[in-house]
């Protein structure tokens, strides 16, 4: 399938610490954390921004609502950020990083699948930024990957998880319930998660050629 599918990682997948994304980009001075802080926010907006001050003040309880959503979703990413799922999410981490702060719903990213050789070949996922879209210069990340079986209590119709060779395995969120059931589609049956270095016989490699890639801070694969 070269037709580029518009998705993000899950919302419930934890944020990477900044020394891990792709780039690494510089700590956020001290000054500027203080300033995110909600009850700062809310009293310097509150005398000339009334909408930004309240938005301030509801922090805290959307942030205890992504934690309620997170405890029903259940875990969005297994097998740490070493892991082909790890190393698939800090791609698209890498995508955005310069946005790290904004980005509260996911990195978002342009999905094609192609599949492997065989009914037990894995397919090759490959993800690339959403911007310029159709434009080959894009960066991108590979990876041979399948589908994985989600559990029926946190099947969602938006949902996509996707299980690596080493058995780590990552959940995505698509934009609408036809674009799920697109990439569903192409990657075959859902399969149950396995021990990590299990699915090594079935699924080989992480990329083109075996092995991981790495995405610079401007996006491109190295």
């Amino acid at each position: 399938m070269d037709e580029e599918i518009p998705g993000r990682l899950s919302p419930y997948v934890r944020r990477p610490r900044r020394a891990l994304l792709p780039g690494s980009p510089a700590p956020v001075p001290l000054r500027r954390r203080i300033g995110g802080f909600f009850l700062f926010r809310f009293l310097t907006a509150l005398p000339d921004d009334l909408a930004d001050a309240v938005a301030a003040l509801l922090d805290p309880f959307a942030r205890a609502a992504r934690l309620a959503g997170r405890l029903l979703h259940g875990p969005a990413l297994r097998g740490g950020w070493a892991s082909g799922a790890g190393r698939f999410a800090l791609a698209l981490h890498g995508f955005h990083w310069m946005h790290w702060q904004a980005e509260t719903e996911g990195p978002a990213g342009m999905f094609t699948v192609r599949r492997g050789d065989g009914p037990g070949g894995g397919a090759a996922v490959t993800a690339r930024p959403p911007w310029g879209r159709g434009d080959p210069a894009r960066g991108s990340y590979t990876a041979v990957c399948a589908l994985r079986r989600v559990p029926r209590l946190r099947r969602r119709p938006a949902r996509v998880d996707l299980v690596f060779a080493d058995g780590s395995w990552l959940a995505l969120r698509m934009g609408t319930r036809a674009d799920s059931a697109r990439l569903r589609a192409v990657l075959g049956p859902a399969r149950r998660t396995a021990a990590p270095g299990a699915a090594a016989s079935r699924i080989s490699g992480c990329g083109p050629a075996g092995a991981g890639h790495r995405v610079d801070a401007r996006g491109t694969t190295q």
